[in-house]
């Protein structure tokens, strides 16, 4: 919806003498109604006429600020060069150029892969490194706690819906990984098609390869929804790339060696969890404390009312240095959803969804911005709200380049990986570093017990139970 802001003029004498016939008529019209005066009350009736035909504009309203998407007619921004310049452009033996073209196009991961990790020398090893650090947030191991912990009424017992069913709650043990600072921006989403990624046909999964010719702008080009001729629209580079389905989420993952991050990976960065002595631990509701503060995310009536940069709403940023998981845009995880961890236990849709977080700029309820609250969106969805940001296990990469002298004969070189545009192993369905917690032998529970097992494994989109 458009909004528009008023602008006040001063008035003049014209306003001045419309103003008190108006008034004037107005007194005169009571005055002959209480008096049954029908003359008084046809004078007072010619005055309001007359101030009503010829009352000034005392406001001229400024240009709507556009909130939607679908409404801003603002034109694509003028067509950026790809910053790891165009295809081709580099020779296959310039491995310097292609390291450089690699790092340019946020693609450092796929270099950190042991398969090219080995192949490149010191300071290529240190370009990727250096990209890895600015870009993506180290988020420690340890267990977190899935489910409604954080979302009941005082008054009400944790875990429990107000007629006193159980909403269960799932811990896992999350192994190191590291997670981007902020969400996929437009300018990156940019590189992947101006790359061809939409027809890169090894970087979708096979079941949507009918959908691909579908995933096109609002001028039929290849790209995010709400762009034009392939490209973001005018002052947007910064934001969050949004109007992209969770298989175009999947397959820039897979383009850039990452992959969209579990549940508990994503609730982890946020909430952050301390263990006690307990056995237990303290999450944090905010990825800045327990409390609602609507100066740090951009939130339904807390933000301008739209999407802004991925670097506005500092304050909001996590223990970890994550920015922006709350507000702003949902963002897809890979984890099926199953009713947010619904009391009646795990629900199924005929069709199927993908769970989002977070919450958006238009998000009015606050425990829906919290970092435990989630919902779903089927994964063919290209909502003007819903944006993504991605996660590496920490395992699956070589931090040290000393390693890579042990072992090369598996080792393939930039080059290959650009000619195939993936890494073995590589895939945005790829195993998360997520494993199932060894609780102490003094709390231990069975599955009947809890309504649950001990130990669970998730996998991005899907759930697998021991």
């Amino acid at each position: 919806m458009a909004k528009s802001t008023m602008e006040a003029h001063p008035p003049d004498a014209t306003t001045r003498l419309v103003v008190l016939a108006g008034g004037a008529g107005i007194v005169l019209m009571v005055a002959g109604a209480m008096e049954n005066i029908t003359t008084l009350w046809a004078a007072g009736a010619v005055l309001v006429v007359f101030a009503v035909a010829n009352w000034p504009c005392q406001f001229k309203a400024k240009p709507p600020v556009i909130d939607s998407p679908e409404e801003d007619e603002r034109p694509r921004a003028i067509r950026p060069e790809p910053a790891g310049g165009h295809s081709g452009a580099i020779s296959p033996d310039d491995t310097d150029g292609l390291v450089r073209q690699m790092v340019a196009q946020h693609r450092y991961a796929l270099l950190l892969r042991p398969q090219i990790a080995a192949s490149l020398n010191q300071t290529q090893f240190t370009q990727a490194i250096e990209a890895l650090q600015a870009r993506m947030a180290l988020v420690p191991d340890g267990e977190v706690t899935l489910g409604q912990v954080d979302e009941n009424p005082d008054d009400q017992p944790s875990g429990e819906d107000e007629h006193g069913r159980s909403a269960p709650c799932r811990t896992l043990r999350v192994k190191r990984f590291f997670l981007d600072r902020h969400p996929v921006t437009n300018r990156e989403f940019f590189e992947f098609v101006a790359a061809g990624g939409y027809e890169q046909m090894s970087l979708w999964d096979e079941s949507v390869l009918p959908a691909v010719l579908d995933f096109v702008d609002r001028t039929g080009e290849p790209g995010p929804r709400f762009w034009k001729e392939g490209c973001f629209l005018e002052g947007t580079d910064d934001h969050p790339v949004i109007g992209v389905c969770w298989h175009e989420a999947a397959a820039y993952a897979r383009w850039v060696g990452k992959r969209l991050p579990s549940d508990a990976e994503w609730v982890k960065a946020g909430a952050w969890p301390v263990p006690l002595a307990n056995h237990g631990r303290i999450q944090r509701r905010y990825p800045w404390g327990d409390d609602m503060d609507r100066r740090r995310a951009n939130l339904w009536g807390s933000g301008p009312g739209r999407i802004v940069g991925v670097n506005e709403f500092a304050g909001g940023i996590s223990l970890g240095g994550v920015q922006q998981l709350i507000g702003n845009v949902w963002e897809w995880t890979a984890a099926d959803f199953h009713g947010g961890d619904h009391p009646l236990g795990k629900l199924t849709f005929k069709t199927p969804m993908k769970t989002i977080r977070g919450g958006a700029f238009d998000t009015y309820f606050d425990n829906q911005a919290t970092c435990q609250f989630a919902s779903g969106e089927t994964t063919l969805a290209r909502k003007r709200n819903i944006g993504f940001r991605l996660a590496i296990g920490v395992c699956d990469l070589v931090l040290d380049h000393s390693v890579t002298s042990c072992d090369t004969s598996a080792a393939t070189t930039p080059s290959d990986a650009l000619q195939k545009q993936a890494v073995p192993g590589v895939h945005g369905n790829a195993e998360p570093a997520v494993e199932p917690p060894k609780p102490p032998n003094n709390h231990a529970k069975t599955a009947a017990a809890e309504g649950f097992p001990n130990e669970q494994d998730i996998s991005p989109g899907e759930e697998v139970r021991a």
